[in-house]
């Protein structure tokens, strides 16, 4: 009898083919992090304070009244460390916080610098009987010793140096076409104005129309009034159409209150 043999599909067995390693991607990996360890490593090598230590400190400004040893000195505390991590705010600060000093830059020169640019206050009157405004109306301090002489003394309410210090500008520019100066100028708490002129002259402008009743003070002086300024005590501008004068006791001219 015949073997008989059965016969069927044999399966081969199928071969993956190997992805080819992505060379490119693993370098580009490696290039970035050596760079930012690098990165890492110089910036914590570079803020050390024996690394690049700050060695010179330049100072550059029109100085009147600041002087330039007291501010270095004032700054060197804060002017330690090294070039990348000395604390440029802090040195900022200190240097901000002396008299005179309006405002200042701290620069870092590579590789052991600071310099330092400093602008200067300068003061346009007195504020009360201790404190300076600037050209902006900043209240701003100064030993009395350093104070230039000669300046106006302003007075308002709280936080009131800004509207003062702008009208006393103003009224500066009028007056000096006269050959007159304020001394003093006052706003009190009801923004009542009054000024003291250098020639002695009190001029009382009151709260309403204070400024149509500046201008007409100016007016009324350069019309005639100003040859009799040596007797004048106080100009009183309250009046809707005229003003009334207090003479000075015992000076009373012989003057029939036309100008």
């Amino acid at each position: 009898m015949a073997k008989i043999t059965k016969r069927g599909a044999t399966r081969k067995p199928v071969r993956k083919e190997r992805q080819p390693v992505a060379w490119q991607q693993i370098i580009r990996h490696v290039v970035v992090l050596v760079a930012v360890v690098t990165v890492i490593s110089a910036s914590v090598y570079l803020q050390q304070d024996d690394t690049l230590p700050i060695v010179h400190v330049t100072v550059e400004g029109e100085f009147v009244h600041v002087d330039k040893a007291v501010l270095v000195a004032a700054v060197s505390p804060y002017a330690r460390g090294s070039f990348v991590s000395v604390d440029v705010a802090a040195i900022r600060s200190a240097g901000e916080a002396l008299p005179w000093v309006k405002q200042m830059q701290v620069r870092r020169v590579w590789p052991d610098s600071l310099h330092l640019i400093v602008e200067e206050q300068v003061a346009v009157a007195r504020w009360g009987d201790k404190a300076l405004v600037n050209i902006k109306g900043e209240i701003f301090s100064s030993p009395n010793a350093t104070v230039p002489e000669g300046l106006a003394i302003l007075q308002g309410p709280q936080n009131s140096q800004a509207v003062v210090t702008k009208r006393y500008q103003q009224m500066t520019t009028e007056l000096e076409k006269n050959d007159l100066t304020i001394k003093r100028l006052s706003m009190d708490k009801r923004r009542a104005w009054s000024i003291t002129l250098s020639n002695g002259i009190k001029v009382v402008l009151g709260r309403a129309d204070s400024e149509q009743r500046f201008k007409r003070f100016v007016r009324v002086y350069q019309s005639g009034l100003h040859q009799f300024e040596s007797q004048i005590a106080e100009m009183d501008m309250r009046y809707t159409n005229g003003l009334s004068v207090i003479w000075k006791q015992g000076q009373k001219p012989d003057f029939n209150g036309t100008v």
